[in-house]
């Protein structure tokens, strides 16, 4: 069976992403009250944490006393996204086929060769972390300088990872995946070489 739930997270990306370029007062709120719940744990804030299962719609219907896997998953992916797209109206900052990992790369391409180093330093420890706590806040630092380059990723994608990653023996795959795409030589159909931007 698929879960539907990577797909829902970034079809609702696309939505907000589109609805924030035309200036539409929901989605400017809606991106606002996302970003408040970054570093946080699921729930934690109500605002945001409504805005998530809206998104998610049914494939988000747990019954257990702390986050789960999937909700810590949906609830990471939609806040970095927020903070992603903050102040980006030109361009949707979710793109189909680009993984954290060639994201990364295309961040060393388009940031030069002194940059080179302090953005594989931070790609290792998002995949050295050890919980899915320490993992957000890597990867929200990696989103950050995403953000300044204009470079977008797929947060269908990163949602299906971080689900993955949360499972002892899934998370080496996932681990696996990034690191392909951050290390691999480019190809010609590799959509992050056609351009970094959506």
């Amino acid at each position: 069976m698929t879960d539907e739930l990577p797909a829902r997270i970034g079809a609702y990306c696309r939505v907000l992403a589109q609805d924030y370029q035309k200036n539409t007062a929901r989605a400017v709120a809606d991106l606002a009250i996302l970003r408040r719940g970054l570093g946080k744990r699921p729930g934690d804030d109500l605002a945001s944490w409504g805005i998530i299962l809206r998104a998610a719609g049914h494939t988000l219907n747990e019954h257990t006393e702390s986050p789960t896997r999937r909700e810590w998953a949906a609830h990471t992916a939609l806040t970095l996204f927020a903070y992603h797209q903050q102040s980006e109206r030109s361009r949707p900052m979710h793109r189909e086929s680009v993984s954290i990992g060639s994201a990364c790369r295309a961040l060393i391409k388009a940031s030069g060769e002194s940059s080179e180093e302090p953005i594989r330093r931070r790609f290792h420890a998002l995949g050295t972390s050890t919980s899915i706590a320490e993992l957000s806040h890597h990867a929200r630092s990696i989103v950050g300088l995403l953000r300044a380059e204009d470079i977008a990723m797929d947060y269908a994608r990163f949602t299906r990872d971080l689900i993955s990653w949360q499972y002892p023996d899934a998370a080496a795959n996932v681990r696996l995946r990034w690191g392909r795409d951050f290390y691999r030589l480019p190809s010609n159909d590799d959509p992050i070489d056609e351009g970094t931007s959506a």
